[in-house]
């Protein structure tokens, strides 16, 4: 979190929350039905909690429900559009997807909400990463857009969002909303108070809106969002984030249902000193190891960058143990962190990457080099050693693979030795499905530990032939229908969907896989 977000947060001590804890409980969000003589538990406050943990348990607000909240902050221009109207139809027919992503937002909408609030942002807003990621922070897009906000790489730069071989602060949901906050603000000021503006050039780029702008004036046509020829995907982004703050404030008139969240913070922040073992921290403290490394997904590994943030998320419930556990963790081995060269005169990408101990490929990674040009004078920056996976680490990635295994296919975990070549003969395919299916180029290095999804050959039974595949970020109909295989009028059949605009991340699509894949 930048200097000027820390400087407005306030600290709550000890004694502050122990005064509270009979009065203030009953400020705690809760629904009307809720006894007022039944006490409240506030959990533990650790001691090594830090200033924005402090702050998430300050807010109190009004209702039990964080949807009503959100609802009551809405401030966008209500709007009878077709294509409004068109969204309006697919969600009502798709209970499914708002189920999943509404509890994919639980751990991160309440922060959400609150700092749209404090910055005095329309609480519409605290929805678009559903339609961007469908909350989801480890989110990606062919663009390279990463995290619940899909910031590219050149726009997190520019918004302070700290990008290295440990850490990417695009995943880190603190820092990303605090970047994405900033740009809204900025894109509204730019766009005169402008939201369906403001929105589109967050999904477009502002340059893209103010150049279809001034071609709508020189021409005597409307300037505002409905007017401008913007591309199909912008016309679709405004009225889907419409049509869902639609939904959300009021579900039954649309037939569908919105399970509660709870109007209290779901995490907070603890300081570590030094480079942990997130997986193994969380067996000790007895935390899901996948939810420690969701609400932490701005760690590249499963250990904290050396060089700071020296902050973790972790759930309220479970702030006070993991406090505890972290003076009885082992010490991570000191790591030789990211340093800067100068390229000189015949210098080459080899050579520097020999010279230091690195991979060609790890010079391009950490400096986003799209070729191997280097000039005289370019600054580098020479990635650091990489820890070996702890047994910990792999045991939690398994178990987590294992769980998302559920009617996606297999995932494959990458052993030494392996090759495309092996693992396609183990699961009786081919290497072009193995890459089509993840989205590899033919010269992809593989890396022991790495998940693969493979598809197994498919059985006697048709009806076994199924599986289902949650649409990603940057997908298209046709891109899917290519990775698998099939037909894209197919896939709109099995899914009875009327066109591609009806998609959306996160939403799942059925796939009826042919014989011969």
């Amino acid at each position: 979190m930048n200097s000027k977000n820390r400087s407005h947060l306030l600290a709550l001590s000890l004694t502050s929350i122990c005064i509270l804890s009979l009065a203030g409980c009953s400020s705690l969000k809760k629904t009307d039905e809720v006894a007022a003589d039944i006490p409240q538990v506030i959990p533990a406050v650790p001691s090594d909690e830090t200033q924005l943990g402090a702050k998430l348990r300050e807010h109190t607000a009004d209702y039990g429900n964080l949807w009503d909240e959100v609802t009551e902050g809405y401030g966008l221009p209500t709007v009878g559009d077709d294509k409004v109207a068109k969204h309006l139809r697919w969600y009502s027919n798709n209970q499914r997807y708002l189920d999943r992503v509404t509890e994919q937002s639980k751990p991160y909408l309440h922060y959400v909400a609150n700092e749209l609030r404090e910055n005095g942002l329309p609480l519409e807003l605290a929805l678009l990463p559903i339609v961007e990621s469908a909350y989801d922070p480890f989110a990606s897009s062919p663009s390279k857009a990463l995290g619940i906000w899909q910031f590219v790489p050149q726009t997190g730069r520019n918004f302070g969002l700290k990008q290295n071989q440990w850490y990417d602060g695009r995943r880190d949901v603190v820092a990303s909303t605090d970047a994405a906050v900033r740009y809204l603000k900025r894109l509204n000021t730019m766009f005169n108070g402008d939201w369906l503006l403001t929105i589109a050039a967050y999904n477009a780029g502002e340059g893209t809106v103010r150049r279809a702008i001034e071609r709508n004036r020189k021409q005597g046509k409307g300037t505002d969002f409905w007017s401008l020829p913007l591309s199909q995907q912008t016309q679709s982004y405004v009225p889907q984030l419409l049509a869902l703050s639609k939904i959300i404030a009021d579900p039954e008139k649309y037939d569908l249902e919105l399970n509660e969240i709870p109007n209290n913070p779901y995490f907070t922040t603890v300081n570590v000193s030094t480079p942990i073992d997130l997986a193994q921290a969380a067996r000790m403290a007895d935390i899901d190891p996948k939810e420690l490394r969701n609400l932490n997904a701005g760690y590249n590994k499963w250990i904290t960058d050396p060089t700071g943030p020296h902050q973790l998320l972790v759930p309220i419930a479970d702030a006070a143990e993991f406090t505890l556990t972290l003076d009885k963790l082992p010490k991570v081995a000191p790591v030789k962190t990211s340093g800067d060269y100068k390229v000189k005169s015949g210098d080459t990408l080899g050579s520097i990457a020999k010279r230091f101990g690195t991979s060609i490929s790890a010079l391009q990674s950490a400096n986003n080099l799209k070729s191997a040009q280097l000039s005289v004078g370019q600054n580098l920056t020479i990635p650091g050693q990489s820890p070996l996976s702890s047994p910990y680490a792999i045991q939690a990635e398994q178990e987590i693979a294992q769980r998302n295994q559920k009617n996606t296919g297999t995932y494959y975990t990458i052993q030494s030795g392996d090759s495309f070549w092996t693992i396609a003969k183990k699961h009786g395919t081919s290497i072009n499905n193995i890459l089509k299916w993840n989205d590899l180029a033919s010269n992809a290095k593989l890396k022991p530990g790495q998940k693969l999804l493979v598809v197994n050959k498919a059985p006697v039974q048709p009806q076994d032939n199924k599986i289902t595949y949650h649409i990603k970020t940057g997908d298209t109909l046709h891109k899917i229908a290519d990775k698998f295989d099939v037909s894209k009028k197919d896939i709109l059949t099995w899914n009875k969907v009327k066109d591609e605009s009806y998609i959306h991340p996160g939403q799942e699509l059925t796939i009826f896989l042919s014989a011969k894949n």
